[in-house]
This record gives C-alpha cells, structure tokens and sequence, in this order.
C-alpha cells in the first residue's frame, strides 16, 4: 500500500501495474488450488472465501493501477472509468474494516498482539488516503467536464450572436472608466448604468475574477449599447456583449468591459 501511494505521482506506475496483474494472476491460481482441496474435504470451505477475498483485493488494486496511479491523459479518462475507480477504493477500505472487526475480536481473545492489530489499521488508513486521491481525480474530471460544457455553450453564443466579443488591446483597468463615463453622459444627458464594478459578492460567489472589470446593464444591439461599443472599439478596450440572458453565461443582457473574467475558486460559468 505504501507503495501505491508513492508511485501516485511517480513515474513507475507501468511497473506497479505489471506487478498487479502478476498478483492477480498468482491469487487466480491459487484460488483454483484451494476450491479443489475444499471440495476434497483436505481445507475447510472458509478458506475458499478468504482466498476468493483476497484474489477480490487484488483485482480492485489492479483497477486502482490502471486507474489512479495509470498513465491516462484526464482528457481520455471516462467517467465510467472514475465510477470505476472509486468503486475499487471504497471496496478496499470495506474489506479491511470489516477484517479490522474480527481481528479486534481475535485480540480480545488472546489470539493475536496488539502490533497485528494496529498493522490492519494501518492499512486501513492508506487505503482510505488512495479513496481520497481517486475522489480528487474524480472531482478534477467533473471540473474539466464543465469547463468543456462551459467552452462549448461559448462558441454557440458567438455563433449565433447572443454574445459578442471584442477583444481590443486586451487591456483594461477601472481608472479608465471615468473617461468612458463622462462621456457618455455627455452624449446621453444621463449615468453611465453600471451594474457592476470590479469584484462583488455575486462574482466572488461564482469563482469569477472581475477584479478591473465592469458590467454596464445595456442591450449591445440597443442604441445606447451600439454607441457605446464602438466607443469601446475606438479605445481599443476589450468587452463581451450578451443581448439575452443566458442560463450559466448571463444574468441579464448588458455589455461586460474589460477582458473575459477568469476563474479564481473553480470551473463553471457564471456572469462575466
């Protein structure tokens, strides 16, 4: 066990493998030895189980070889693969909790020290440290999923013009906002409509970076939001217009200032 846990971020995961399936291969042929002296009446039948657990054990671990500790790109790793994964990690704590039981019991008896005891619970916890690492792998699956769904939802927005781009010099910093500001009160007789500045709460809450960015509650295709793009466009200043709301991009139409909002907590769209 300690051994797979190093090779976690190893580079002998392929060996570790090759030892596995040894392993299994081992525990098979000795599962097939034992069945046949049972059924001679030379071993008793719990011998069998244990033998059947044990080759069990090792095919989990070979799961965990290919799996946890394998060399699968994440962008190849299925989520049947995760499920499966997981699944041989919690099947593993299972087994050696319930043998970490009868060994207490053992003890309580005389029958074992209380160093073969505290061996079982070793490993118990190791096992329960690789459940934690598939849980994580796992988890960075889901969040690479998103951010797939999340990437694939954005170029249907700019297909179909729900969401404009204009990505300018790609820079933009809140002290060039009063410029923005004064003059398109000056062409409208009325406030810029800001809707957001800088970082809120909401986007805080998203895991969204809107740190030097601004949201401006206009339509683009609107007239007040045709002038003030193009004004953008004559500063070279980047900006994301949304026409609609759109479920997981926007909460409402308005024209996002400044570069895309990155991601600071983890995957997942949110108002940009």
């Amino acid at each position: 066990m300690f051994l797979a846990l190093s090779l976690a971020r190893g580079s002998e995961a392929p060996q570790y493998s090759v030892l596995i399936d040894a392993k299994v291969q081992r525990l098979q042929a000795d599962l097939e030895k034992t069945r046949d002296m049972v059924e001679k009446g030379i071993l008793p039948r719990t011998q069998l189980a244990e033998a059947q657990e044990r080759l069990d054990d090792a095919r989990d671990e070979g799961i965990l070889a290919r799996t946890l500790y394998g060399s699968i790109p994440m962008e190849r790793f299925t989520e049947a693969q995760a499920a499966e994964m997981l699944g041989a990690a919690q099947r593993r704590i299972d087994r050696r909790a319930a043998e970490l039981d009868e060994r207490r019991k053992l003890l309580d008896s005389g029958a074992i020290s209380r160093g073969e005891l505290d061996a079982f619970q070793d490993d118990l916890n190791n096992r329960r440290q690789v459940l934690t690492l598939a849980q994580n792998r796992a988890k960075l699956l889901n969040e690479l999923k998103r951010m797939a769904e999340s990437e694939s939802r954005m170029h249907a927005l700019f297909s179909d013009k729900t969401m404009l781009r204009y990505n300018g010099n790609g820079t933009f910093s809140l002290a060039d906002l009063p410029a923005i500001s004064s003059q398109f009160e000056r062409r409208f007789h009325r406030p810029l409509p800001v809707s957001a500045l800088g970082q809120t709460l909401l986007h805080q809450s998203l895991g969204l970076d809107h740190r030097n960015r601004v949201d401006v509650a206009l339509v683009p295709s609107s007239p007040e939001g045709l002038w003030l793009r193009a004004l953008l466009e004559k500063l070279h200043v980047p900006y994301l217009g949304f026409n609609s709301a759109v479920v997981g991009a926007a909460t409402a139409p308005h024209i996002h200032i400044g570069p895309e909002s990155t991601r600071i907590v983890r995957a997942g769209v949110g108002h940009r």
